[in-house]
């Protein structure tokens, strides 16, 4: 247990951005990932999430699809294709479509009890903001440092073991800006994780959201997010989600 130390920070900075920022009471994400080997370095990474909107965020339906080369077992470079259905009004009304390509490169550090991911992600996308607007091209760029602790004696991970696991991601806008700050949104999240099976690990994390809005006004929402992920097994699978 005193691996757990590293993640102190992150846990409570968590805490404290939801209840001092806001947000409102907590609505359900679920993410489902799979990042299934084809021949030789390569993988096909695919993803699918839901998320719940509350008074200030719109709910989400999101599908993500690339071709993952892993360079060496702690180094890979994804480029890819995302969908998205954004709601821009009542529960019942028309979505809005958002297209995404987008490529990432991620780095892991697992020397430590605590394993370090770095990505980063460039992201060009083509939204609109009702059923009815013209596409807005709206390129960002995304970094995220994610930690996972195992908390099992020798820092190891076996079938049935629990880890524990936080990240904070940051994004940056690339646009027209139009008074706004560059950095639109901040997501910082906190939890624990189970290793199912070789292949599969499950995930339980407080996540808080939030996102610049126009005179320096904050939107924000809490979530908390149930994440399911296959891939092959390997020393640092845990770290690339």
């Amino acid at each position: 247990m005193k691996h757990f130390f590293p993640l102190v920070p992150l846990l409570l900075l968590t805490c404290l951005a939801a209840r001092g920022q806001g947000g409102g009471a907590p609505v359900g994400w679920l993410k489902l990932s799979a990042d299934l080997p084809l021949h030789n370095r390569w993988s096909l990474y695919s993803e699918v999430e839901s998320r719940q909107g509350n008074a200030q965020l719109g709910a989400q339906q999101l599908g993500r699809v690339g071709f993952r080369l892993h360079v060496a077992p702690s180094f890979s470079l994804t480029t890819g294709y995302v969908l998205a259905a954004n709601d821009c009004g009542p529960a019942n009304s028309p979505k809005a479509p958002e297209h995404r390509f987008y490529q990432e490169v991620i780095l892991n550090d697992v020397s430590g009890p605590a394993r370090a991911s770095h990505r980063l992600r460039a992201e060009e996308r083509w939204l609109r903001t009702t059923p009815e607007a013209a596409f807005r091209f709206a390129p960002r760029l995304r970094y995220q440092l994610r930690l996972v602790v195992p908390l099992h004696s020798g820092s190891l991970l076996p079938v049935g073991g629990l880890y524990a696991v936080a990240a904070d991601e940051v994004f940056a806008g690339l646009g027209p800006h139009n008074g706004g700050s560059f950095l639109e949104e901040n997501r910082l999240s906190a939890g624990l994780g189970y290793r199912a099976s070789r292949l599969t690990t499950v995930e339980l994390a407080y996540l808080h959201q939030s996102q610049a809005a126009t005179a320096g006004y904050a939107l924000a929402r809490n979530a908390v997010q149930l994440s399911v992920a296959v891939a092959a097994p390997s020393h640092v699978a845990l770290v690339r989600r």
